[in-house]
Formats: C-alpha cells, structure tokens, sequence
C-alpha cells in the first residue's frame, strides 16, 4: 500500500490561518486548501483564470514539467467556495492591473517564484508551531510533517468524506489514474466504516460478489475501495453496467 498522506485537522488549520499576516499569502494558501492546487499552480494562476460568475479557477497544466509523472493530469476547472470569492475580490483589487495573480516582486510580469511562496509558507507553519519533525532520514535530514502539499491532501480528504464520490474528487484533483486517488479513501477508513455500517449494517461481508441487494455502482465502488478489482477492471464494468449488464458487476 503507498503511504498515507498527511492532512492538516481542523484545529491546525485554524493555527495556521491565525499565523498569516500577509493577505497575498493566506489567499495563496486558499487555493491549496480549498481548490487543492499544487505549489506550482498557484504560483502560475492568472487573473484571467479567475471565474466568478461560476465560481471556478482555470488551472492551465500544460507547462508543468511533472505532467508525464504518476499523478498528474490534464488542464481542469475547479469550483472554489463562495466564501472564498470575497477574499479573491480583496486580492485583485490590491494587485491591480496584472497578468498574474500573484506576480513575482522583482518583475511583475512574471510569476512569483515557487521557492518564494514555500519560504512564506514555512514561516507561517512556524509561527503556528506546526513545523514538526515527522522523522530524520537516512543522511540525517529532518522530515517535516507538513508542507505546502499537505493543504492539497487535506482538501481532497474532505472532499471525499462530504461527498462519497470518489470520481468527483479525481476529476478536482486532476490526477490521470483513478487508483492514485483511491489513497483517500484509506485516510478517512473511520469515516467510511461509519457510513457503510448505517447504510448496509454492521455485518458487512468481506467480499460484496455474491450481494443482491446493492445499487449496482454502489457494489463497483465497495469492490474498487476493497482491492477486489482494479481501476481497468472498474472502468470496463462500469461501461458494461452503462450498457444494461448489471450482472458484470457481482462476476467481472
């Protein structure tokens, strides 16, 4: 199994947002936590990127160097929170006439540089006395517990207890491999065992193949989340269920 991601709880997030002096910054740190942009992303969000009749930020992928690795996707549009549009308001109003939403100091038309926003970053996470070692590694370096990925993980991790949809979630984080997304579903296990103990008892069999009392996608996403098949095997019987063979589902 791949390491479980560490995510901020509400108390730390809370530390860390009374930590934030500068008001550039805490948006910054917005769109990690509630649009689950990477480092890189934010650094590279224009002005024109910005939707706020639909609520929604463009994230252009298309330049991002990791674009090949495991994980990352394609261009998305992702839905932010009304309550972030007053604070993205405050922030254009400040910046004014730019191309970029937050535009390097020594050039503006260019974008702050990631090692920039990472530094203020940690100096926040130190102020709020969240800087925490989580372990030394083999040449004797510090490994911290959080970092500016955490705000991405912990987004996702919530969008998943909210909504149950792992698809949804995939779709937002813009990863190409729904198995890479799947890794939520194991940080919130607790969250999940709750809501399948209230929907089908707490009785639940190890293996759901036999059931004939399930919603069919149901059974898909139990299977998917209990290791039974895998993404290609998912996606195929979620075509033959599209295709009116509810019966693949139990047997494929």
């Amino acid at each position: 199994m791949r390491k479980l991601p560490k995510v901020f709880n509400r108390e730390d997030v809370g530390k860390l947002v009374d930590a934030i002096d500068e008001p550039w910054l805490m948006t910054a740190i917005l769109f990690g936590l509630f649009c689950g942009l990477r480092l890189g992303e934010v650094c590279n969000l224009r002005v024109q990127d910005i939707d706020f009749t639909a609520r929604r930020v463009c994230v252009d992928d298309s330049k991002n160097p990791r674009r090949t690795y495991e994980g990352y996707g394609k261009d998305r549009v992702v839905p932010f929170p009304e309550c972030f549009a007053g604070t993205l308001k405050q922030h254009l109003e400040i910046i004014g006439e730019q191309v970029y939403l937050f535009p390097s100091i020594k050039n503006t038309s260019m974008p702050i540089a990631t090692g920039h926003l990472w530094r203020a970053y940690k100096q926040a996470l130190t102020k709020a006395n969240l800087r925490r070692v989580a372990k030394v590694d083999a040449r004797g370096r510090p490994r911290h517990q959080y970092n500016f990925h955490t705000l991405r993980h912990t987004y996702a991790t919530l969008l998943w207890e909210k909504t149950g949809d792992i698809l949804s979630v995939k779709t937002a984080l813009g990863h190409s491999k729904i198995e890479t997304t799947m890794i939520y579903t194991h940080v919130t296990s607790k969250v999940i065992q709750d809501k399948v103990n209230e929907a089908f008892g707490r009785n639940v069999p190890k293996t759901l193949s036999n059931s004939t009392q399930l919603d069919p996608l149901g059974i898909l996403m139990r299977r998917l989340a209990l290791g039974e098949i895998d993404g290609n095997t998912f996606r195929r019987l979620k075509q033959e269920l599209r295709q009116g063979d509810s019966a693949s589902v139990y047997i494929g």
